[in-house]
């Protein structure tokens, strides 16, 4: 009988984030604060690095996902919400399917 994938084979499917998981581990960061949160805290609130937060963020202000103000402090967007909202049900949606 099979029962789905092994447990090796998940472990190996959720062992590393993809992009999308990382964007909606700093939009919910973002979404957290009701001022905004700094990048700092966006590090370690979706465990990333420097370089790894700069990217993402780029990525996310050009698409309109998330603002800034004074380019110290990032707030979600209406847009950026309804996104991380989403990828959430699309995640959940997957997730069950294994």
């Amino acid at each position: 009988m099979n029962y789905g994938p092994s447990f090796s084979k998940l472990f190996f499917i959720f062992k590393h984030r993809d992009s999308a998981e990382i964007m909606a581990d700093i939009l919910k960061a973002v979404e957290k604060s009701s001022r905004g949160i700094r990048k700092t805290n966006i590090m370690q609130s979706a465990n990333l690095s420097f370089d790894q937060v700069n990217k993402y963020l780029d990525l996310l202000i050009r698409n309109g996902y998330i603002i800034t103000q004074d380019g110290y402090v990032y707030k979600p967007t209406e847009k950026g919400l309804k996104f991380l909202e989403n990828l959430q049900a699309e995640y959940l949606k997957m997730r069950n399917r294994l």
